[in-house]
């Protein structure tokens, strides 16, 4: 007698949660999300409306303040408790304070725009230096009796004033030379006041002669020149002597300056 039997068939292993949990999360992840992203827009309208709240409240406001000086204006405040003495001088104080802070505002933009409207003062003073004999263009001291009012003007390489603006200037100069010299055959001593222009031409604006005397010892003379000329920015003036070895360098003998009208 042979005897069968059936062997049960083994059980499946699930290896991970079932298909409907995956749905279940992510549904969840979807809606959680979404909330996010609302209530940061919430957020952001429940701001701009506060904000625009605000202005609609100050806007308000400031009506219901006018329309309470309109009342006291014509006599009505009688019929609220409004103290309408007392708001007319608060408001006519504030007023008066934006009419004053607005008056002080033009008078100083005023000011300001004369202030920079004001030509600088250009002026300019020195005395020869007294270790120059040699060269007929006279050189100046950097120190002692020197004056330089403004950037606008400088004396460069010790032999020229040179402006920066134009206009209408003063210029002057004064050389004192010794004339003890015998008087036959002697040329006169000659001083000249001459112009450099920014294109480097020369000319001549003032001369002085003066004839030399035989008195000894030194007999001291003096020429001065000064005249009013225009110069244009980058003008430069220098004095041209016949002899600088004549040339006195004392303590006020000789000098060269200008002044911008």
């Amino acid at each position: 007698m042979i005897e069968t039997y059936s062997q049960p068939s083994p059980r499946s292993v699930t290896t991970g949660p079932p298909v409907s949990m995956k749905i279940f999360m992510y549904l969840l992840t979807i809606f959680l999300i979404t909330q996010m992203i609302g209530s940061a827009l919430f957020a952001v309208y429940l701001h701009r409306r506060l904000d625009k709240i605000e202005d609609e409240r100050n806007l308000h406001e400031d009506f219901v303040f006018m329309k309470m000086i309109q009342r006291c204006a014509k006599g009505e405040g009688s019929l609220s408790l409004l103290n309408c003495e007392q708001i007319k001088s608060q408001f006519g104080g504030f007023i008066k304070d934006i009419m004053l802070n607005e008056e002080a505002k033009k008078k100083e933009k005023t000011f300001e725009m004369q202030k920079g409207d004001q030509e600088p003062q250009i002026a300019a003073h020195v005395i020869s230096d007294a270790s120059s004999k040699t060269t007929s263009v006279l050189q100046w001291a950097e120190k002692g009796y020197y004056t330089m009012s403004t950037k606008l003007v400088e004396l460069k390489y010790k032999k020229q004033l040179t402006v920066q603006r134009q206009g209408l200037y003063y210029i002057y100069a004064q050389v004192t030379f010794c004339s003890n010299r015998e008087a036959s055959g002697q040329m006169p001593f000659i001083a000249s006041l001459c112009l450099r222009s920014p294109s480097e031409s020369e000319r001549i604006l003032l001369r002085a002669a003066n004839t030399h005397s035989s008195s000894k010892p030194c007999g001291q003379q003096s020429i001065h020149l000064g005249g009013v000329f225009e110069l244009q920015p980058g003008a430069s003036v220098f004095v041209n002597v016949t002899d600088p070895s004549q040339v006195s360098h004392g303590t006020g003998f000789t000098s060269f300056g200008l002044l911008k009208l």
